[in-house]
C-alpha cells in the first residue's frame, strides 16, 4: 500500500471535536496527512477500458503511485532563451552530477520539446534539497518574470499541436491558470515581436480570471491578449465593428474534467474517485466542445483536451461532436506530430459503468429513473459504421507510465465545411456566475487627445505610433482623470470596441503609461517597464545609451537611489528632463528609470533586476539566497498569521474585524 504526504490547512497537529475537546490527528510533526494511494474501483475501471495494453497494467499502477516529476519550459520567443538554458546547464547541472546523493537527478530536455525539461524529483524535493537550492531560486525568479513556466509536461502538448501563427485569432475557452495561454501567446510572438493576431483567454470564474491575468498579462507583456469571464459552454457570438460574425483560426477547449490523470499531483482524488465523476461531466464537456466548434472558422483547428484518461470524457465527447457536425468536422491524424512523444491511440470501444461499477451495454438497460438522466446515448461507443468515419484512433492518450508524466487526452479537430451546430440545444447546465460588480469600460484615446500631445512632446514619440490604440478603464466622462494608459494592437482594439457590451472583458493589452501628477512638471505620465520594449523604437527623447559598467552599478546597488555623480553617464542623463529616462546598453533590453536632481533609480522589479544581472554574467548566488530567505520569512509569517486565526475564537475575530474597519 502506497502513501503520500499532503499538507493540511491548519498548522497544528490537532483538531477539535464538537464539544471543543482537542483530539490527536493522524499527521506528522510537519503537518502532513497520509493519503492512501489505492482505489479498487479505479484499478478495475482502467483494467476493463482497454486504453493501453493489459500487460502494462502493473507499470501503469506503479507510475500513478509515484510523485509527479518536476517539469518546466523556457519561453519560446524570449531573446535570452538560449543564454538562459546555457546559464542553467553550466551553473547548476555540474554540481548535481557531481553529487553522491542518488536521490538528486539532473533535469533532462524532453525528447519531444527541446526547450522543456523534466526531472524525476518531486516539486517538494527540488524545493527542499540543499544541492538544488540555487537551481530552485533560478526557476522561481525566472518564472516570476515569465521567462520560463513551471508547467506539467503533458499540458504543453495542446498549444504545440495548434501551432498558431502571428496573424491568427486564437480562443482559449477554459484558460485559467494560464500556462497554455502563455504558450499560445509565445507562439504568436515567435515569428513577429508585434503580432497582428490575438489570444482571447476565457474562464468562467472571476477569481480564476484574476489568476489568469497575473500569469499572462503581468508576466508575458503583450498587446495581443484579452481576458474574458464567460461560461465556455455559452461563449457569446463575436462580431467586428460592422456587426459581421468573427470566428477563430485556432480554438483550445481544455475542458473541465474529473482530473483522474492528475492523481500524481492531486492525491486527494484517490479517496473519492468513482465512474460517476466522468458521467456527471459528460454533458458540459460536449457543450464546451460544441461551442468551440461553433467559434471555429472553416479551415481552422481546435484541440479538445482533458487531464483525464476516461473514454467517457474523451472519445465519447469527440464522437458526439463529430456525429452532430454531420461531416463538417474531422479528426486530424496526430501520429506523426511531436516525434519522441510516446502515446496511445484513441479507442473506438469502451465500457460504461455507474457509480457502483454496474456495467451497462446500452441505454435501454437503464431502468432506474435517477440513472436515466445521467446515462445517456452519447456515453456509449459509436457503431462499427460510425467508427470507420470517425477515426477516433487519430486522437492521443498519454498514460503516466510511458514517459513518467501525468495522464492526458488530446484530439485535434479541423473544420472542413461550415455547419450550424446551434440546432443542438442541449448545452449542459448553465454556470451560475457571481456578478460582483459591473465591468469597467474601455475608453480609447480620441484623435488629437491632449494627453497624447503631452506624452508625445516629452518623449519625442514618432508619428507612426498608433496612439489611438491607447486606452483607459474609465467611462468616457471621467477618462481624462485616468491614472493608467494601456496599449492594444488593432485586432484586440476591434474586439474590445465591438464586443465589450456583449462579453465580460476583464483585461486587455499591456500597461504603457502611469500618471505622475505632483512629481514633475514636464509631463503627467511616466513610462511603464511593461510596455517599454514595444514603445522604445518610437522614442526620440528621454533615452540614453550607457556603458555596461554603469548599468551594473545601478543594478547591483544595495540602495534604490543611485547617485548620478557615481556614473560615467551623468552628463548625458542630466541633458534629459527630470522624470522617466530610459537607459540601455542594448536596444532590445531598455530599462525605465526615474531621474531626480541628484539621483537615478531603476524602475524595475527585483526579479527583473536579478535577471539582467544574470544575463550580464554576474554571479547572483548571494542575491538569490537573500531573496529565498525573504520568501521563506514571508511564508512563515503567513503560516503563523493563519494559525493564529484558526485558534482565535469567533469573538476575537469579530473584534479584529471591527478594529480593521474602524
Amino acid at each position: 500500500m502506497v502513501h503520500s504526504n499532503r499538507r493540511r490547512k491548519n498548522f497544528k497537529n490537532k483538531r477539535r471535536d464538537g464539544q471543543g475537546e482537542q483530539k490527536e490527528d493522524n499527521r506528522d510533526k510537519n503537518g502532513y496527512r497520509d493519503v492512501i494511494k489505492e482505489n479498487e474501483k479505479y484499478w478495475t475501471y482502467y483494467k476493463e477500458q482497454g486504453v493501453f495494453p493489459a500487460e502494462q497494467f502493473d507499470e501503469f499502477k506503479a507510475a500513478l503511485q509515484r510523485d509527479l516529476p518536476v517539469s518546466f519550459r523556457f519561453q519560446g520567443c524570449h531573446k535570452d532563451r538560449e543564454q538562459l538554458i546555457h546559464e542553467m546547464e553550466s551553473r547548476f547541472f555540474g554540481a548535481i552530477q557531481e553529487s553522491s546523493d542518488v536521490a538528486v537527478c539532473v533535469p533532462k530536455s524532453l525528447p519531444w520539446y527541446k526547450e522543456a525539461y523534466q526531472t524525476p524529483m518531486s516539486r517538494s524535493a527540488v524545493r527542499s534539497h540543499p544541492i538544488l537550492a540555487q537551481l530552485h531560486n533560478f526557476l522561481v525568479t525566472e518564472a516570476e518574470l515569465g521567462n520560463l513556466s513551471r508547467q506539467e509536461a503533458v499540458s504543453m502538448i495542446p498549444p504545440l499541436l495548434l501551432a498558431p501563427k502571428s496573424d491568427h485569432r486564437v480562443l482559449d475557452l477554459c484558460a485559467a491558470p494560464g500556462s497554455k495561454t502563455t504558450q499560445l501567446l509565445e507562439m504568436l510572438h515567435e515569428e513577429d515581436p508585434n503580432p497582428t493576431g490575438m489570444v482571447v483567454a476565457n474562464d468562467v470564474d472571476m477569481k480564476r480570471c484574476y489568476m489568469l491575468i497575473h500569469h499572462t498579462l503581468k508576466r508575458f507583456r503583450s498587446a495581443a491578449c484579452v481576458v474574458t469571464c464567460e461560461d465556455a459552454a455559452r461563449f457569446p457570438k463575436i462580431v467586428d465593428q460592422n456587426e459581421s460574425k468573427v470566428q477563430f483560426d485556432r480554438v483550445l477547449a481544455d475542458v473541465i474534467c474529473s482530473g483522474d490523470g492528475t492523481l500524481r499531483k492531486n492525491p486527494e482524488i484517490w479517496k473519492k474517485w468513482t465512474p460517476q465523476d466522468g458521467l456527471g461531466l459528460h454533458r458540459i464537456q460536449i457543450a464546451i466542445a460544441r461551442k468551440g466548434a461553433q467559434q471555429l472558422k472553416v479551415g481552422g483547428q481546435m484541440v479538445y483536451s482533458t487531464c483525464s484518461m476516461n473514454p467517457i470524457e474523451d472519445e465519447a465527447v469527440v464522437a458526439q461532436l463529430l456525429r452532430e457536425s454531420k461531416g463538417a468536422l474531422r479528426l486530424v491524424d496526430t501520429s506523426n506530430m511531436l516525434p519522441g512523444l510516446k502515446r496511445e491511440n484513441g479507442v473506438s470501444k469502451w465500457k460504461v459503468y455507474d457509480r457502483d461499477m454496474k456495467l451497462f451495454n446500452s441505454v435501454e438497460e437503464v431502468t432506474e429513473e435517477r440513472l436515466k438522466k445521467v446515462i445517456i446515448q452519447s456515453l456509449f461507443p459509436p457503431t462499427e459504421e460510425e467508427a470507420k468515419d470517425m477515426n477516433l484512433h487519430y486522437a492521443m492518450r498519454i498514460t503516466p507510465h510511458l514517459q513518467d508524466t501525468g495522464g492526458f487526452f488530446v484530439a485535434l479537430i479541423e473544420k472542413v465545411t461550415d455547419s450550424d451546430l446551434e440546432a443542438n440545444a442541449a448545452n449542459g447546465p448553465a454556470w451560475k456566475k457571481k456578478k460582483l460588480f459591473k465591468d469597467e469600460p474601455f475608453t480609447f484615446l480620441r484623435k488629437d487627445d491632449e494627453r497624447w500631445f503631452d506624452i508625445r512632446g516629452f518623449y519625442g514619440i514618432d508619428d507612426s505610433f498608433k496612439y489611438e490604440n491607447l486606452f483607459s478603464r474609465r467611462i468616457e466622462t471621467n477618462d481624462a482623470d485616468s491614472r493608467q494608459l494601456f496599449f492594444a494592437n488593432d485586432t484586440v482594439k476591434d474586439f474590445v470596441l465591438s464586443n465589450m457590451t456583449k462579453v465580460s472583458i476583464q483585461n486587455a493589452g499591456m500597461k504603457m503609461f502611469s500618471r505622475t501628477e505632483g512629481k514633475v512638471e514636464s509631463t503627467r505620465f511616466r513610462l511603464s517597464q511593461e510596455g517599454i520594449r514595444y514603445l522604445f523604437k518610437f522614442m526620440n527623447k528621454q533615452k540614453v545609451l550607457i556603458s555596461k559598467e554603469d548599468m551594473l552599478k545601478m543594478l547591483k546597488s544595495e540602495v534604490n537611489l543611485v547617485q548620478l555623480e557615481s556614473l560615467d553617464c551623468k552628463g548625458d542623463v542630466r541633458k534629459q528632463q527630470n522624470g522617466t529616462v530610459v537607459v540601455y546598453c542594448e536596444e532590445d533590453e531598455p530599462v525605465c528609470t526615474w531621474v531626480g536632481y541628484h539621483t537615478i533609480a531603476p524602475y524595475i522589479s527585483k526579479e527583473e533586476r536579478l535577471h539582467l544581472l544574470r544575463m550580464s554574467g554576474v554571479d547572483c548566488a548571494e542575491i538569490e539566497q537573500l531573496m529565498k530567505s525573504k520568501r521563506k520569512e514571508k511564508a512563515a509569517q503567513d503560516r503563523e498569521s493563519f494559525a493564529a486565526k484558526e485558534e482565535a475564537s469567533p469573538e476575537d475575530v469579530k473584534e479584529e474585524l471591527s478594529e480593521v474597519q474602524n
